[in-house]
């Protein structure tokens, strides 16, 4: 009887391998389908603050810990993968801003280290311990997201005071100002400094420098697929429960260098196909109500990057050759089937020649510009509500140049009245 059990358990071990190898060929047979997602409006600016703590908006950091100021910088570049290790005891990380802000909220994902976080807030460059910085609240240190409401309050520094029982790492960090509809309509100018350009790059996938999300294969609310570049770590897109396989196409608004793409997802083993395209197929992208269809062959043709695999952190960061395009394809395959998958955040990065590029344009520019031949709408448009926002793209072409100033109308002909003065009897 035991050698039955075990022949039956070996045929049910093949049969379910056989059944499972017959299910993934009828799903790579199909078509890949994504949906359309909806044009981002200005009703929606409210939901996306932008994060001031970036280079490219002309931030910097500096810790106290000597050992660990070089491994602070890329803190700052959006890359999701780009994590700092906390020790035990007291670590103080020094952010300064390009200017005065008004600062709204601070927060940052911490993994494993416990202990306390300080916020304080300053104005004018103080010395660590003065005591004249601006108490703006003190946190545990738990698990997750780490999200303090400080304001709004002006200020240029932000200083994290972390006393650490148990060591870890922290990531995603963001300082935020309360969202405004010009964060949209006049872009911050991009301000990056030679030191920054030699340490650190800027992400190409940022929602305030005009990317779109554009398709997703699945959702519930589409419009939330923007969540996935918005630099914000508390937020994410969730996928449909029986997506087996997520995508998602990422605009870059022009065809661009890159040779980094990361990305931070719900935890997990899932491995994640990394495309970079010049061209969409079909005419998905004129009409505004068509999902993009893409048969085998087409997907077959399309070609991939690199492939990465999550290693349970939720984080997966792939370096490439340097290639030339404007959309990023972002495919998961998650080794279970996960009723919540989400992403939080996708960064893309080219070569130092992009960051040299930013810096040459955006001096003493206001960044609101146009895209492969894409005009920029009036900017009476964006004070109805129900209207897109205008323009997508990376922000650091230059502007549009103002043309000739209108000819004032000719004068009237002088004609003369003479005035006739009545004379005494």
């Amino acid at each position: 009887m035991g050698g039955i059990a075990a022949k039956r358990r070996s045929f049910l071990r093949a049969l379910t391998f056989f059944l499972g190898l017959g299910i993934g060929l009828s799903t790579s047979s199909a078509d890949l389908v994504l949906q359309k997602v909806p044009p981002l409006t200005v009703a929606q600016a409210p939901n996306y603050p932008q994060n001031l703590a970036r280079f490219d908006l002309g931030a910097q950091i500096e810790s106290d810990v000597e050992a660990d100021a070089s491994s602070s910088v890329p803190f700052l570049s959006g890359d999701p993968a780009s994590v700092y290790a906390l020790r035990t005891g007291t670590t103080r990380l020094l952010i300064s801003l390009a200017k005065i802000e008004n600062i709204n909220s601070v927060a940052f994902l911490n993994r494993e280290a416990k202990g306390t976080v300080t916020i304080a807030l300053s104005s004018a460059k103080l010395s660590p311990d003065s005591p004249q910085w601006h108490d703006a609240g003190q946190q545990e240190l738990s698990s997750g997201l780490i999200s303090a409401s400080i304001g709004p309050a002006e200020a240029k520094y932000v200083r994290l005071t972390l006393n650490v029982r148990i060591p870890g790492r922290i990531g995603n960090l963001g300082i935020y100002s309360a969202a405004a509809v010009s964060d949209f309509t006049m872009p911050r100018a991009r301000n990056v400094s030679a030191e920054a350009l030699a340490k650190a790059n800027y992400n190409l996938a940022d929602l305030h420098a005009k990317a779109r999300t554009i398709f997703v294969s699945s959702g519930d609310d589409l419009q939330l697929a923007q969540n996935m570049i918005d630099g914000q770590p508390g937020t994410s897109y969730t996928f449909a429960a029986n997506d087996a396989a997520p995508a998602a196409i990422i605009d870059l608004g022009r065809s661009v260098p890159v040779n980094r793409i990361s990305t931070f997802s719900t935890p997990g083993s899932a491995v994640v196909r990394f495309y970079v395209l010049d061209t969409l197929p079909g005419d998905s992208i004129g009409n505004p109500a068509a999902a993009l269809r893409i048969d085998p062959q087409t997907l077959a043709a399309f070609k991939i990057v690199r492939t990465g695999s999550d290693d349970g952190s939720g984080r997966v960061a792939v370096n490439f050759e340097e290639t030339t395009g404007r959309y990023v394809m972002l495919a998961w395959t998650p080794s279970t089937q996960n009723p919540n998958f989400s992403v939080a955040e996708v960064a893309v990065f080219g070569p130092a020649s992009n960051a040299r590029l930013l810096a040459a344009n955006t001096s003493g520019n206001n960044a609101y510009a146009t895209s492969d031949d894409k005009s920029v709408r009036d900017f009476k448009d964006t004070k109805d509500f129900s209207k897109e926002i205008p323009g997508e793209g990376p922000a650091e072409e230059q502007a549009p140049g103002e043309g000739p100033a209108p000819e004032l109308p000719r004068p009237p002909p002088f004609v003369f009245i003479p005035k006739v003065v009545p004379t005494s009897p």
